[in-house]
């Protein structure tokens, strides 16, 4: 009788780890609503506007340069709108069940990762940026919450890249993103 006990004993205890993997799985994907792929249709204008909302207009020519690949900050700085001759991107994010993060161009081509942990229930710090973040039905808006520090560190050097102007430029500052398949990303 004793050894029958032990194996039965020995079945729950699996059972039971297995039915508790799979709940903290669970658990995981319903803790974090982001879970998936957010693509919008974003603009250079759309841009700009994100970045003079924040104060940060002068970091335009370094941030808007997926719209122009062949152009450096330096000669976007140049022009009298920076935008002119920009067309409309398809891009997306995504956010994993392991707290992987990443962005998608037009292409379908991976041009940002990291990772993300939710702070809160409406806050989540994409690599080290926190975002408010707000999902109704199907849809993702993100705001960046920056720092007076960042925001001056990134002011004092607007042609170079800085952390301020990779977070307005992940959020487009409340611009709607639309949930769609993961496909292979999430």
């Amino acid at each position: 009788m004793g050894t029958r006990y032990a194996i039965v004993a020995a079945a729950l205890i699996a059972l039971t780890a297995s039915q508790s993997s799979v709940a903290e799985s669970s658990v995981a994907g319903k803790t974090s609503p982001l879970v998936g792929r957010w693509q919008t249709v974003r603009t250079c204008q759309g841009l700009v506007d994100a970045l003079r909302k924040t104060g940060l207009a002068a970091l335009a020519p370094a941030v808007v340069g997926d719209y122009f690949p062949n152009q450096t900050p330096a000669e976007l700085a140049k022009k009298k709108h920076v935008c002119t001759g920009a067309k409309p991107q398809l891009h997306s994010h995504f956010f994993t069940t392991n707290g992987m993060f990443g962005s998608l161009d037009q292409h379908g081509e991976q041009v940002d990762d990291g990772s993300y942990q939710l702070q809160s229930k409406n806050t989540v710090k994409i690599n080290d940026g926190p975002f408010r973040f707000r999902i109704q039905g199907k849809t993702l808006m993100l705001t960046p919450l920056l720092t007076a520090a960042q925001k001056q560190a990134a002011l004092a050097k607007p042609l170079d890249f800085s952390p301020a102007g990779w977070m307005v430029a992940v959020s487009y500052l409340g611009h709607p993103w639309r949930r769609v398949a993961c496909k292979s990303w999430c």
